[in-house]
């Protein structure tokens, strides 16, 4: 049995979670480090040896006590991880990430993998599938691999179209991370939440994102005339570029300014040397009144690869507290995320 070790640092972390053949945004250690600014604990656990592990788990837990003094519940959950090639590692690592959120106060364990036979491994260590969920299951990624001309022919004729009809607009694209830039982003993205119905995060979460990432954060800006008319803010993290936030401004829609943000991006992708594109969240196909769907048919233009998670699973680590986590807390949450049509992050 390989031994389960505390990674300190996620610097550490991140070269060997990059380096996985699983690597995701939500496995980085950049997005554990966003995340303890806002009430989570990160731990890290890796298997193996110390200098080359075999697989690793990120690890992020919050507590909380119900009002009026009441007890306090606690979720542990792991984001599209274990990061693990072999499944008596992936064991291993769910088995130390159980006790080290039993150690710090959790109610709950709740796990989103990103393979069907890594749910295995879960169900057989008596976590239970629910239909609850942290981040939308189902999401669409872009192959990079190819160049301009041949990325732009593989997309949709429409979306072909539309992407050439923003130049012959006067549409331009630049990344901007000056404090206009991000001013215009954020305006966007509260005109777009009012117009869609979706969440929205305090201004200071997003500064936050880009601060956090750094030079793999990029913030698109596609202005008409020097007016902004859409935005959106890339990370990359590995392999692969995520497609985090978007925003679009309520005038001038038809000179497809969207459309031409997206093209950018990709670009700004593969060149830092990306394999794919992950546009992050798409609708579910049994829910016609998915806040998403008119995002989902946008994205469907791109003609990416449709990926399918496996779903959400949770152990109960104190089976009253959990029973109150899951009823009220986290049903409330999922219901709103439902409505809103947005993930997690």
């Amino acid at each position: 049995m390989s031994p389960v070790w505390t990674v300190s640092s996620a610097r550490q972390w991140n070269r060997f979670a990059a380096a996985h053949p699983d690597a995701n945004l939500l496995q980085s250690g950049s997005w554990g480090d966003l995340k303890s600014r806002y009430g989570w604990q990160v731990a890290r656990l890796a298997a193996g040896n110390v200098d080359s592990p075999q697989g690793g788990v990120q690890l992020l837990t919050r507590t909380r006590r119900l009002p009026p003094l009441g007890p306090s519940v606690g979720l542990a959950y792991v984001p599209r991880g274990p990061l693990a090639e072999l499944d008596a590692d992936a064991r291993i690592l769910i088995e130390a990430a159980s006790a080290e959120a039993r150690r710090l106060g959790a109610s709950l364990l709740r796990v989103e993998p990103v393979h069907a036979r890594h749910a295995a491994v879960l169900e057989a260590l008596g976590f239970r599938k629910t239909e609850a969920f942290v981040q939308i299951p189902r999401t669409a990624v872009v192959d990079l691999a190819a160049d301009d001309t041949e990325l732009l022919g593989s997309f949709k004729p429409k979306m072909r179209y539309n992407i050439r009809l923003a130049a012959r607009r006067g549409v331009q694209v630049e990344r901007d991370s000056s404090e206009a830039g991000f001013n215009a982003f954020y305006e966007m993205t509260t005109a777009t939440a009012a117009r869609q119905g979706f969440a929205v995060h305090a201004a200071s979460y997003y500064r936050d994102v880009a601060q956090t990432f750094g030079d793999d954060t990029a913030l698109f800006v596609a202005r008409y005339e020097g007016r902004p008319l859409a935005a959106l803010m890339a990370v990359a993290f590995g392999p692969e570029a995520v497609y985090l936030y978007g925003a679009s401004s309520n005038a001038e829609r038809g000179r497809m300014a969207p459309h031409a943000a997206q093209w950018a991006a990709m670009q700004w992708a593969r060149a830092r040397g990306c394999q794919r594109y992950d546009l992050w969240g798409m609708a579910d196909p049994n829910e016609p009144s998915d806040r998403m769907a008119g995002v989902h048919r946008f994205k469907l233009g791109f003609n990416p690869r449709l990926v399918e998670y496996p779903g959400t699973y949770d152990l109960l680590l104190q089976r009253v507290r959990s029973w109150i986590l899951t009823s009220g807390v986290l049903r409330a949450r999922t219901a709103l995320q439902r409505r809103r049509g947005q993930p997690q992050s």
